[in-house]
């Protein structure tokens, strides 16, 4: 269990200690939808570090497709009568006979693969799913939703972007590419939040995080980054399947989990937020020398599949301006290199205990 790793704790109390905000949301009923994702899991975590070492008193709903994926992911917490597992498909009309103070809806296909493999049920994922978690806050009487967008909606950078993309600019996104299903996507489903925000008076805000990694990533994310450190940690070579030249902005997941928090508690109603770490900004290929130089690997090179080529972004600039977040009292605490270490540290401790328990 992550919760009871000691580095994983230490970013998790460090979090809270540096963010005094936090507090408000004590005694408070938070429904996260994809709680086994990376960054809805790492939410999770967050909360229930709060109630254990702060006693909070949050209750809180884990929800996610498979119940059995959030039982094993969150093991000894579903006995605690605070937490509760919800087994929901965001794309389905949903009913939950609850009522919550907050949703976090962080329910949503990020998966480059699958974006080749099902794009019509990524797309609907981001807009029908959006639109019935909008529904289920009202019913659920929810005071405010915290939408989890994605960088990826800025598409292509002009010659105006200097600093990075600040909120207000839309770059072009090509509407003849399958692969556009994602950014199209989360575009529609952040003007759905516009809309229930204009017409029915819903409180909500809006994240835009970068590309975020670290230890709450799942087996089956086929994300760079994460095909990166499942490699090293395993003790394999990294195989880049691409120049790597393209630059991106990068944030710890405990780092984007509390800018989350953050924006959830601190951001003005329609406003959106990008969360990334300005020291972390680095090529693909800088990233995969690190982990590899960490892990005391070689990055080597293979020719991607067809399936695997239909899943490649084709933004060269993805990098996000944090400003706008800093203004709320937000900063990361872990930068890419310190992440890479207790990435590969902690996924070593786990796989030793993984290993000694069978």
């Amino acid at each position: 269990m992550l919760l009871e790793n000691s580095i994983y704790l230490q970013q998790l109390s460090a979090a809270v200690n540096h963010f005094n905000h936090f507090y408000e949301i004590r005694q408070r009923t938070i429904l996260v939808t994809g709680a086994g994702g990376m960054l809805g899991s790492c939410i999770v975590d967050l909360l229930l570090y709060l109630n254990k070492h702060r006693d909070f008193g949050i209750q809180i709903y884990a929800a996610g497709r498979n119940i059995g994926r959030l039982k094993k992911r969150f093991g000894g917490y579903c006995d605690r009568s605070y937490f509760h597992t919800v087994e929901l498909d965001v794309s389905g009309e949903q009913r939950l006979d609850i009522s919550v103070d907050y949703v976090i809806h962080a329910a949503s296909n990020a998966d480059p693969f699958q974006f080749a493999k099902d794009p019509v049920g990524t797309l609907l994922a981001n807009v029908i799913g959006v639109k019935n978690m909008l529904e289920l806050a009202g019913t659920c009487h929810a005071q405010r939703v915290l939408y989890v967008s994605s960088g990826e909606m800025y598409g292509q950078a002009d010659d105006t972007v200097v600093d990075g993309f600040c909120e207000g600019y839309c770059g072009s996104v090509d509407y003849g590419d399958v692969r556009s299903c994602y950014p199209a996507g989360k575009r529609a489903a952040e003007v759905l939040c516009q809309s229930y925000i204009w017409q029915y008076g819903l409180d909500a805000v809006i994240v835009r995080p970068c590309h975020c990694y670290g230890p709450t990533m799942t087996d089956t994310d086929s994300r760079a980054l994460s095909q990166f450190f499942r490699k090293a940690s395993k003790g394999e070579d990294i195989v880049l399947k691409s120049s790597g030249e393209a630059v991106r902005s990068h944030c710890y997941a405990v780092d984007a989990a509390s800018g989350m928090l953050t924006v959830l508690l601190r951001g003005r109603c329609g406003e959106a937020y990008n969360i990334a770490d300005p020291a972390s900004v680095a090529s693909i290929k800088e990233v995969a020398e690190l982990i590899a130089r960490v892990a005391g690997q070689r990055v080597c090179f293979a020719t991607p599949d067809n399936m695997e080529k239909q899943g490649f972004s084709k933004v060269n600039q993805a990098v996000l301006n944090s400003e706008k977040i800093f203004a709320l009292g937000w900063k990361p605490l872990v930068n890419l290199r310190e992440g890479v270490e207790d990435t590969l540290s902690i996924l070593s401790e786990n796989k030793t205990e993984n290993t000694q328990s069978e």
